[in-house]
């Protein structure tokens, strides 16, 4: 149920009203009994008290007639109904006044409200010296004092039943009134909505009557109407200048878009370019690589090739031995004499007695075995050559990182063995995917640059080559007892061309080309190094199971 603002008033006033006047009659009714109890009894108790020391001498002296003239005379008194003395035993001396109340059994009364018969009884003790004779009973007509009260009562319940009236009348009258102000204030929000939604605020307006604060309400109203008006003045303007601003936004990004492609074109070409350029980068490493390695590897290739050379002419002379051997044998085989075959087998005796049979055999097996062990020199350095020729690609395949290690010490192992001694602590490492010609580029570079570390302090020194499995990776560390690298120089060895060797020994793209393809292999390249003492790099790359690539595949 939705009650008006008027009502709520009315009910709020009205019931405020109701419960002062309320307590107000209860009060006053409270305040009325008291004082009309205390009137009563004090009247009814001075009654009975003089009517006692009136009496007292006649009743001592049972004089009768005397009491009964005291009685009656008492009773002449319209406002006394009964009189009623007796002695402490309840006899009664004399007892006379208004015989329907006179029957009632005696009960004295406390309050007037007590007295329900309209006859307010009460008693009075006849004693000489606390000693007890009698008593004295008056029963008083409080009747009039009754209809008194009810007139007094009745006019109060009136005067409030009025009062309860006026202020409903008012709280209606003030009820009206604000709401009549409140109408017209929710009648300009109604008009300032619709103006908002149409853009019209030319009749918003609210009339403002008298000086009160709905007034005060009203005319900031007015004011808040003027200032919305003014605003969308201002936003009108605002939005006039925002459409010029857009046309001529919108010529600037034409404008703009078309530099952008142009910008964009430069930036491909440039990418283009730069990727162009990163590629001969590398391939000028890579062949930096190989003619710091030919002479070397030349120089590997050539021992091996010039024994088996050797080995292979030493063999033929073997060969063309034997070759004799076995003619004079077949010679002997077809003799068709007895002595034509001891002729040739005294000839066969000559021969092998000019030839050291022992050794020739003996000395086959070693040629053969130094052979083979040469061509498998030869053939692991092939091997390495066409890893690094592969540095281009970008296949990844699993691979052992060992591997890689021992491939490239056969390809730089030339380089190394002058200056250094080269230990290597393999461990049992898992496969991992790479790229198996970059990661060898990146071992290559390390041991070359270790290499040039020591020959630069002019001793014999030693590379010690460490691989062992940290956690998730796989770690690769090289380290070096050469001439180690000053403090200010480590953060700038990953920048390209930065070098620290002489002029025309480097291009300072070999740490920078490995550290990329570390970073390509989702690992890291790093260094540490003492001064004077030596300088270790690591290289870790993540352990990437085969089962785990193969999913991705399939994925």
């Amino acid at each position: 149920m939705r009650l008006s603002l008027r009502t709520k008033t009315i009910i709020g006033i009205a019931s405020i009203a109701a419960l002062l006047l309320l307590v107000l009659i209860v009060t006053v009714f409270q305040l009325l009994n008291d004082l009309v109890d205390n009137s009563v009894k004090k009247s009814a108790d001075t009654t009975a008290t003089l009517f006692v020391s009136t009496t007292k001498s006649a009743f001592l002296s049972y004089d009768l007639s005397s009491l009964d003239a005291d009685v009656s005379e008492i009773l002449t008194n319209p406002n006394v109904a009964y009189v009623r003395v007796k002695d402490k035993d309840g006899r009664i001396y004399v007892e006379k006044g208004n015989q329907s109340v006179i029957d009632h059994p005696f009960i004295a009364d406390n309050s007037v409200s007590a007295a329900s018969d309209g006859i307010y009884d009460t008693r009075a003790p006849i004693k000489v010296n606390e000693t007890l004779y009698g008593f004295v009973e008056i029963g008083l007509n409080i009747a009039s004092v009754t209809e008194s009260v009810s007139r007094v009562r009745s006019w109060t319940l009136a005067l409030a039943s009025l009062e309860f009236i006026l202020v409903g009348l008012f709280s209606y009258i003030l009820g009206s009134y604000l709401l009549s102000q409140l109408a017209l204030l929710n009648k300009g929000a109604r008009q300032l909505g619709d103006a908002v939604a149409n853009n019209n605020y030319r009749n918003v307006f609210i009339q403002v009557r008298g000086k009160d604060e709905l007034s005060e309400l009203a005319e900031t109203f007015n004011h808040l109407v003027e200032k919305v008006k003014e605003e969308y003045r201002e936003r009108q303007r605002a939005q006039d200048e925002l459409k010029e601003l857009n046309a001529l936004l919108e010529d600037k990004v034409q404008d703009r878009t078309a530099l952008l492609h142009q910008k964009n074109f430069q930036l491909e070409t440039a990418n283009r370019d730069l990727k162009e350029t990163q590629v001969q980068l590398l391939q000028a490493e890579k062949m930096a690589s190989v003619g710091q390695l030919a002479a070397g590897v030349a120089h590997e290739i050539n021992n091996p090739v010039g024994f088996v050379s050797s080995n292979i002419a030493t063999l033929s002379e073997y060969v063309a031995t034997y070759q004799m051997i076995f003619s004079q044998i077949e010679l002997m085989l077809k003799a068709e004499s007895d002595e034509k075959r001891r002729e040739l087998l005294s000839s066969l005796e000559n021969m092998l007695a000019k030839q050291d049979m022992n050794f020739i055999n003996d000395d086959i097996a070693d040629l053969l075995t130094d052979s083979k062990e040469g061509l498998f020199r030869v053939a692991e350095i092939v091997k390495g050559l066409k890893l690094f020729s592969r540095v281009d690609s970008d296949e990844m395949q699993q691979h052992n990182l060992n591997d890689c290690v021992r491939t490239t010490l056969a390809m730089v192992n030339n380089q190394l063995k002058y200056t250094c001694t080269v230990e290597t602590h393999l461990a049992n490492i898992p496969d991992i995917s790479m790229n198996v010609g970059k990661i060898s580029q990146v071992i290559t570079n390390l041991l070359i640059n270790a290499g040039q570390a020591i020959e630069s302090t002019g001793k014999h020194g030693k590379v010690v080559i460490t691989t062992c499995t940290v956690g998730n990776t796989v770690e690769l560390r090289v380290e070096d007892s050469g001439c180690g690298i000053s403090p200010s120089h480590i953060d700038k060895l990953f920048n390209p061309f930065f070098t620290t060797k002489p002029e025309g020994q480097g291009t300072g793209l070999g740490l920078s080309i490995s550290f990329g393809i570390a970073q390509e292999h989702g690992g890291t390249l790093s260094a540490t190094s003492k001064e004077g003492e030596g300088s270790c790099f690591t290289l870790a790359l993540p352990i990437v199971r085969k089962e785990t690539d193969e999913n991705e595949d399939n994925a």
